[in-house]
């Protein structure tokens, strides 16, 4: 199975409307009809409700404001899993099922059922970047000098005190201190690289957890499992999508700087700017993407429960 498979099977999908009009009853046909227009209006409804929840982290200050962030940061963390659940329907060719209010609130009504698993998969990924993190510091401590480590405490004063020096001074602090630069840089790659790696060893974990109630260590593990021998593929499904998201994001940038330009206040500010990203993915390429996602991980199912060779 390769990408190509994936997405033509996802244009079938959602293709689907026009060519069963042709065949079914008038009424069943505009049921079908609005299939990608329902898994557009399931992300979408989820862009409003995280917005929301965006807006309102910024309504307050100090310790409340840093309280009420991370209270409404948790609640997010399944607010993504209602358009995993509108996706498997439409491409098992139950789009007609796909009820837009419902299936965006999944997230929340079952919050208490996913969010271990959801914050396992998270503590997982966080965690091992942290692990390497610690030992590449570590190993960088042993083996900067005395005046390299001086240079940097330099740095990292004027940064917090916000103090000025001279541009020769700050040449001569940088230049000294260019092989702690490069280690640094260098552990930033590998960290990305286990981060996308383990993305996509656990990467279906959600839609395990959804069609077989396979929940914490247990989805993980099966993720694992299926995706021996299909993490490129899903790496180049997933980058497939690279030059739509930065299109997305230009897009959704110049209308984004428009709004905090006219609009005096924060809240309404905060919350158009994330509905205004969340409609332009979803238009662009979302809708698309989360469908051959679901194409993909059902495929890699059905051949794995029918024991054929992909």
């Amino acid at each position: 199975m390769n990408i190509y498979d994936i997405k033509n099977k996802a244009n079938e999908v959602l293709r689907q409307p026009n060519q069963l009009f042709k065949v079914i009853f008038k009424n069943k046909a505009n049921e079908v009809l609005r299939q990608p227009n329902q898994l557009f209006k399931v992300i979408l409804y989820v862009g409003i409700i995280q917005a929301l929840f965006s807006a309102l982290s910024g309504l307050f200050d100090g310790i409340l404001g840093s309280i009420i962030s991370l209270i409404l940061s948790i609640l997010t963390v399944t607010l993504g899993h209602g358009i995993i659940v509108a996706s498997l329907k439409v491409v098992n060719n139950n789009g007609n099922l796909v009820d837009e209010k419902e299936d965006s609130l999944v997230g929340i009504k079952r919050f208490g059922q996913l969010f271990p698993t959801y914050f396992l998969y998270r503590v997982v990924v966080a965690l091992a970047g942290i692990v390497v993190g610690v030992i590449g510091m570590l190993l960088m401590y042993t083996m900067i000098t005395d005046a390299q480590f001086s240079n940097l405490s330099q740095l990292v004063l004027m940064y917090v005190n916000k103090s000025t020096i001279s541009q020769d001074e700050i040449v001569n602090i940088v230049a000294s201190l260019s092989n702690v630069f490069s280690f640094v840089f260098i552990l930033v790659i590998i960290i990305s690289i286990l981060s996308v790696y383990l993305s996509l060893t656990f990467g279906l974990f959600n839609y395990i957890l959804q069609k077989y109630n396979y929940t914490g260590l247990t989805a993980l593990k099966e993720s694992s499992r299926l995706m021996k021998g299909n993490k490129w593929t899903l790496f180049k499904l997933e980058f497939s999508f690279f030059g739509w998201m930065i299109l997305a994001g230009l897009v959704s940038g110049v209308v984004v700087m428009f709004v905090e330009t006219i609009m005096p206040i924060p809240f309404l500010a905060t919350f158009i700017t994330v509905v205004v990203s969340t409609f332009f993915s979803a238009y662009f390429y979302d809708v698309k993407r989360n469908t051959c996602l679901a194409v993909f991980y059902e495929e890699l199912d059905y051949a794995d429960k029918n024991s054929v060779e992909l």
